[in-house]
């Protein structure tokens, strides 16, 4: 590409949408960094392949001195001062030195590299983890594009995919604590983290901004933003002024002579166009970045809005009364973890909110009416077992959905194992690989 070689690739090769992302994180490091290439590459070709500045040069100039003035006055730097004031006789009054011009491409290029590392670090890390959300959402692609038979035999092998996956976490009452991969949280920390250095990023972006123009990109903004609303004209003589001056010495003779030139800098009307975008776009992208990570941690952390969103997501009408209920209550503490909700979270993002529907419909039918049977025996054996918390072992593991595919789950300790009667119906039911679809 032309200035800044590495952006085509970057934009060509790198930038693309991940499957395992929300909205949100598609605004950072998709949108916000195609944008800020773009713009680091239109203001390149009009830097360097343009005429950037142009000056008001003496008459004795002929044009080797016009293009010689021009291209000092360009990786020089100049000054500011208003039309209405003198220009100061003592050179070292002439303070107020504008350069950054000569950088913003530059500074463009490296944001949009810095908007895109979260999701590399994401990219580079999700797949260690114990969902495993790339795989699943492959998988979850094929039943949005099956029909039919085929969708419901792909919805219930994705729902034995998700129990298998999801079945080897630990419950949280569990005494093997060690290993965070069984924890059935290390996804979510990792997203959260994530997304935190999505509002990280955005805040050092809004600063940098700032100091690269010399402490005036915010106030400048707000002012500006309130112009717009009150139809009043952009100030543009504080942060991108257009007209500059620029002193410089010529040796003639054994002799320095010093000359001051006025110049136009034509590019600062296209760099203040954009950083008013950017001002614009940084602080609603904030707001939204902002929200988006509370609302992930409050959906993911509290057991009682993880619940709430299952139930939501799911046809969670039955008539089998109280011990469904319980049952749905021990799927939301034990099977489905954050990280399971989180995986249904991208379900949702990625192949839509009907799959999604059916998907958790499915999952929590498997579950209820695989484990119904074994309640119902455990049940009779005791007046007042619906008065009695579960025991320690009752609480540790959820029940197994075997199958010929998905990811094989490490074997529970004997003693730590809540063993289910399957019944003869049940244990007849022939779960599908999601590989062997």
């Amino acid at each position: 590409m032309l200035g800044i070689p590495f952006l085509s690739k970057y934009l060509k090769d790198i930038v693309q949408i991940q499957a395992v992302s929300d909205t949100v994180d598609r605004l950072n490091y998709y949108v916000t960094s195609y944008l800020l290439a773009f713009f680091a590459f239109a203001i390149s070709c009009k830097q360097y392949f343009g005429s950037p500045i142009q000056c008001w040069t003496p008459k004795e100039f002929s044009g080797a001195w016009d293009r010689y003035t021009e291209n000092y006055c360009f990786i020089a730097s100049s000054y500011h001062i208003p039309i209405e004031d003198e220009i100061p006789t003592a050179i070292e009054s002439r303070s107020d030195q504008i350069s950054y011009y000569r950088w913003v491409p530059i500074v463009l290029a490296l944001q949009a590299v810095m908007f895109y590392l979260p999701n590399y670090l994401w990219n580079a890390l999700q797949s260690h983890t114990a969902i495993n959300p790339a795989g699943f959402l492959d998988e979850a692609g094929r039943v949005k594009r099956s029909h039919g038979k085929d969708r419901d035999r792909e919805i219930e092998t994705l729902a034995n995919y998700f129990l298998e996956s999801v079945s080897i976490f630990k419950s949280p009452n569990s005494a093997l604590k060690s290993t965070k991969a069984r924890s059935g949280r290390n996804a979510v920390f990792l997203y959260l983290f994530i997304k935190a250095l999505y509002v990280l990023n955005l805040v050092a972006q809004i600063w940098v901004v700032d100091k690269f123009l010399g402490g005036k990109f915010i106030t400048w903004g707000m002012a500006n933003v309130q112009n717009i609303l009150m139809a009043n004209e952009l100030d543009d003589g504080t942060v991108f002024p257009r007209v500059v001056l620029c002193d410089f010495q010529v040796r003639r003779l054994a002799q320095l002579h010093r000359y001051t030139v006025q110049c136009v800098i034509m590019m600062n009307m296209i760099n203040e166009k954009v950083y008013l975008f950017l001002y614009i776009w940084f602080m609603v992208l904030f707001i939204f970045t902002t929200v988006n990570f509370f609302y992930y941690c409050s959906m993911l952390l509290l057991p009682f809005m993880r619940h709430r969103m299952l139930l939501i997501g799911s046809d969670h009408h039955d008539s089998r009364g109280k011990g469904l209920a319980k049952y749905r209550a021990r799927f939301v503490k034990e099977c489905a973890m954050p990280d399971g909700v989180l995986l249904l979270q991208f379900v949702r993002e990625h192949v839509g909110g009907r799959i999604a529907f059916e998907l958790t419909s499915k999952i929590m039918a498997l579950y209820t009416n695989d484990g119904m049977s074994s309640f119902k025996t455990y049940s009779d054996s005791s007046i007042e077992h619906d008065k009695m918390p579960l025991s320690g072992s009752e609480k540790s593991t959820p029940p197994r959905f075997f199958s010929n595919g998905g990811p094989n789950a490490p074997p529970y300790d004997q003693a730590d194992t809540l063993r289910i009667r399957h019944s003869d119906e049940g244990s007849k039911r022939n779960a599908v690989s999601p590989t062997d679809v």
